[in-house]
């Protein structure tokens, strides 16, 4: 009976306990990155994004502090590193110069491969900087 026990247990590890190893992790230092040399003056701000994704499913949670001034609105882009482009996906965010930002969302085999390939950024926008003043790119942890 014991050995029936011990079986069972052991099968119990594959098919009756949530596979953890099937969660990816990613993460983004949210920082000032101007887009012209009349914007870099009016910029402040750093941050961080966390995100995890697991069967389909990708939530992106983090915070930001000193913004030049209240967030506006906070967007997943789709772009490759260090490259600008468009919205993605739209993330809740503080209306303050310090805050929290997140979301919840399911990706599409397209989408996941984007994220697999760092292919999306978080930026936050700000009243005095509407085209984004901080941002980061989601990179496997």
């Amino acid at each position: 009976m014991v050995h029936g026990l011990a079986v069972w247990g052991v099968l119990g590890l594959f098919v009756g306990t949530p596979h953890a190893q099937d969660e990816e992790q990613f993460r983004g230092r949210l920082s000032v990155l101007p887009v012209d040399f009349a914007t870099a003056p009016t910029m402040s701000g750093s941050g961080e994004a966390h995100a995890t994704f697991a069967d389909s499913m990708l939530v992106v949670t983090g915070r930001f502090e000193g913004l030049s001034s209240r967030a506006t609105v906070a967007h997943l882009h789709r772009a490759p590193p260090a490259r600008r482009g468009p919205v993605a996906f739209t993330l809740e965010v503080t209306s303050g110069i310090s805050g929290t930002v997140g979301g919840t969302f399911e990706l599409n085999p397209a989408e996941t491969r984007t994220l697999r390939e760092s292919g999306y950024y978080v930026q936050i926008h700000t009243e005095t900087n509407d085209a984004g003043e901080i941002r980061g790119w989601l990179m496997p942890r």
